[in-house]
């Protein structure tokens, strides 16, 4: 499933620049919809991250289904994420909602500075 697209990219690519909090919000495919929250870094204000996530509002039934709470959110902290990044996000949340075993992702999101603060609650 293709939840995810250049073309949406493309949009996602007009808040690259804008330092206020937006949702991108893709197309609806099969009750899911990627949402992807474009916000200041708390820990350094002078940062944007992207929070990929799948909204699984329309899903029936939502608090009983266990591998909801798996499928979390995929935080890009160190700048605007490529469309590889930003798919590979999508199909983990997938296979968690699908309860695929974990995959071996092509992407890692490990561009790590010890000096740059990481974690943002």
């Amino acid at each position: 499933m293709d939840l995810f697209t250049e073309k949406e990219y493309e949009e996602l690519k007009k808040l690259e620049g804008h330092t206020e909090t937006e949702t991108f919000r893709g197309p609806v495919i099969d009750d899911l919809v990627v949402e992807i929250v474009h916000r200041v870094h708390r820990l350094d204000p002078s940062r944007m991250i992207y929070i990929v996530n799948l909204n699984h509002d329309t899903v029936e039934n939502l608090f009983n289904d266990d591998l909801y709470w798996r499928a979390e959110p995929v935080k890009f902290c160190h700048g605007f994420p490529t469309l590889e990044q930003i798919q590979t996000a999508v199909q983990k949340q997938l296979d968690y909602l699908h309860d695929v075993p974990e995959s071996k992702s092509k992407v890692l999101n490990i561009d790590w500075d010890p000096n740059v603060p990481d974690f943002d609650s």
